[in-house]
């Protein structure tokens, strides 16, 4: 078929990574990149054959764009993407989808009512590795889900002070800007919606929230959740752990490219769930260690989910298949969120 033409709509770090994994698509041509510093607008756009805007409302009369990638702040996501769903182009949203419930569920009935496709980067959907602890938790291989833990040591430290991140009118805080990627992941998980039973935040010395915690429940399933954005480049980890009856599941990093498998089960019962490179080895207890990783590397393996994001949300325009992650995903992660913020 043929490519359909996308924009990009703030053109930064992350968008420029974006552009090199849709320049990698036959699905897709790059028609557009908007950024209100013209000069990299320019720069971007000429380095992909495209054309550079600084103005969102010219973009959007390009008829040569039909899906328009949303990397801008989050207090822009709402405006923006009514703007474009309006238009009639089919939106990729980074997260959140917004910074309340009332600008998401709008963003969602302008979709419907404009016969267009909404999206939200939810990248770990995508991700190999959350892909096989989603399927062996669905499969029920390992027995009944007990518990899930997370605990995100991020590199708040490289960002200045300034930085819109820090600022809750901008970002929504940590549970809104960054939580709602892992809201989103542990309710696939799981299986079930989930609901906030408590929270915590703590503040640094000027004032800026950098740290938070949450207790939650997904059905039956005790989640506990952990940000702290008080690490450097050199100290940042991120580690998801995950109970189940039969065995223990581990994904490292924040773009996770393997996951550990210690279970009494043998090894056959568990590799048919695994993607990449398996290794196997015996654990104390007369336990079974399985271990999958992906050689290439993260950025490598966060490339590729971007595009399988993407793929999903051309397929679906082609064909009607429906999207792995829609609007209403957006909104009921942005619920725990803003929840998790007011508790």
């Amino acid at each position: 078929m043929e490519a359909i033409g996308i924009a990009l709509v703030g053109a930064g770090a992350f968008g420029e990574f974006c552009l090199r994994a849709f320049d990698a698509m036959p699905e897709i041509r790059i028609q557009a990149v908007c950024d209100v510093d013209a000069a990299r607008a320019e720069a971007m756009a000429h380095q992909y054959h495209a054309q550079a805007y600084t103005d969102l409302a010219t973009l959007l009369h390009d008829p040569s764009v039909q899906i328009v990638a949303l990397n801008t702040p989050p207090h822009l996501h709402a405006e923006q993407g009514l703007a474009v769903l309006k238009a009639g182009k089919h939106l990729v949203c980074e997260k959140p989808l917004a910074l309340t419930c009332a600008d998401a569920e709008a963003l969602i009935e302008t979709a419907a009512a404009n016969h267009v496709l909404l999206t939200v980067d939810y990248v770990m959907r995508y991700n190999p590795f959350w892909q096989a602890a989603a399927d062996l938790s669905h499969s029920g291989v390992l027995g009944q889900l007990r518990h899930m833990d997370l605990s995100n040591h991020a590199a708040g430290l490289s960002l200045p002070a300034n930085h819109w991140f820090w600022d809750k009118t901008k970002s929504g805080g940590i549970w809104i800007e960054h939580g709602v990627h892992f809201f989103d992941a542990f309710t696939w998980v799981a299986g079930e919606r989930g609901e906030i039973l408590a929270s915590s935040s703590y503040r640094r010395p000027d004032g800026a929230t950098d740290r938070v915690e949450a207790l939650a429940q997904f059905g039956t399933t005790a989640a506990h959740f952990y940000h702290g954005f008080d690490q450097s480049g050199q100290t940042e980890q991120t580690t998801v752990r995950l109970t189940f009856e039969k065995g223990y599941v581990t994904l490292r990093e924040w773009v996770p490219t393997s996951i550990e498998i210690v279970t009494t089960l043998s090894a056959g019962h568990i590799t048919p769930y695994l993607h990449g490179e398996i290794e196997t080895s015996p654990y104390h207890n007369n336990r079974t260690l399985i271990r999958a990783y992906a050689p290439q590397g993260k950025s490598a393996v966060y490339q590729q989910s971007i595009q399988a994001a993407m793929l999903a949300l051309v397929r679906s325009i082609q064909t009607g298949q429906v999207l792995p992650v829609s609007g209403q995903q957006g909104l009921d992660s942005l619920a725990l969120a803003v929840a998790a913020e007011n508790e």
